[in-house]
């Protein structure tokens, strides 16, 4: 396919270095290779040429993880492991080893839901889901934190772009549209998330200039991305999810964007979890060393090793709460 070569997001230079070149390891929907580069004006990352805005479609699989619904019962089967894995049982689990080697993909860290939180301390007005899939999971946060579960506490409303999935919440009753162009202008949020879904889009300028305008006064927004200052990125800056992953942040890059939209970040905090390092070696994206699934035991040290780096600002993943200046 074409692909186009873009100046800067953030700053309009088109003085860049490149960093990086990977493959699509992980879908494998091209054999293509990509380039990410660092821009010398201001230090964000993207990848450089990409796919245009109608063809990046191409290279999502059509399993692709959030646009569908799944099963019920996976869905439970997936709460419940969760629960095991990071409960005071899971010690147990490894008695039996295949038990055990299945919990180690649930083994994360706790992480406070900042959209429940808001609610919870009596944040007012609707929430809206920038790229909520089919509203039934938030990646991170899983069922509780996904778009159909948030109407237990405010209405509700989603943009996302796969068909298939605005089909399922219309169905659910779900106000979802197809973009930000499609939300109505006079619509005003008091809690706006992207959920692992600025990576993907074309302009992120776009995204934070609608955060300024669409938040309610008092407003915040959840602004949840892969950290590209995380440990695993300092150790292989290629163990990226390519090419439809566009955006690389850094905490510093979040800042940058938030000041320059009248906003500012009142939390950020990065995390990360075993499964993580297994899933890039067993693409072929980190040391093979790190293939070798783990117990569960070994998953829940390696787990509290990582939560040092995750304190020092190197996790794998952050999350930002940001809110308007005024």
């Amino acid at each position: 396919m074409i692909l186009e070569t873009i100046a800067c997001d953030f700053c309009g230079s088109t003085e860049v270095l490149p960093v990086a070149r990977q493959t699509d390891k992980l879908h494998r929907t091209t054999d293509e290779v990509f380039t990410i580069v660092r821009c010398k004006g201001c230090g964000l990352h993207y990848t450089n040429p990409r796919p245009s805005k109608t063809e990046i479609g191409c290279y999502y699989a059509e399993n692709y993880a959030f646009h569908s619904t799944p099963p019920r019962v996976r869905r439970l089967a997936a709460l419940v492991a969760k629960k095991m894995a990071n409960g005071p049982f899971a010690a147990l689990a490894d008695i039996f080893p295949a038990i055990g080697r299945g919990l180690v993909p649930y083994v994360n860290p706790s992480i406070p839901d900042p959209v429940r939180d808001y609610y919870t301390m009596g944040g007012v007005g609707a929430f809206l889901d920038i790229g909520c899939g089919a509203g039934t999971s938030a990646h991170f946060w899983g069922k509780n934190g996904a778009l159909l579960a948030y109407r237990r506490v405010a209405e509700v409303a989603g943009v996302e772009v796969a068909v298939r999935a605005r089909e399922t919440l219309s169905a659910a009753g779900i106000e979802v549209y197809a973009d930000l162009d499609s939300v109505p202008p006079q619509r005003r949020f008091g809690m706006i998330r992207m959920n692992w879904s600025l990576e993907h889009v074309h302009s992120p300028s776009r995204y934070f200039a609608f955060l300024r305008e669409r938040l309610l006064p008092g407003g915040r927004a959840v602004v949840a991305v892969p950290n590209y200052d995380g440990m695993i990125y300092r150790l292989a800056p290629d163990c990226v999810e390519l090419p439809i992953h566009l955006y690389h942040f850094r905490p510093r890059d979040l800042e940058n964007y938030s000041l320059r939209y009248g906003l500012r970040i009142a939390d950020l905090r990065t995390f990360s979890y075993p499964q993580m390092f297994v899933a890039a070696a067993q693409a072929g994206m980190f040391p093979k060393e790190f293939a070798i699934t783990f117990g569960v035991n070994e998953a829940r040290g390696f787990q509290a090793m990582l939560t040092r780096f995750d304190r020092a600002g190197m996790g794998n993943d952050m999350i930002a709460v940001v809110e308007r200046l005024d």
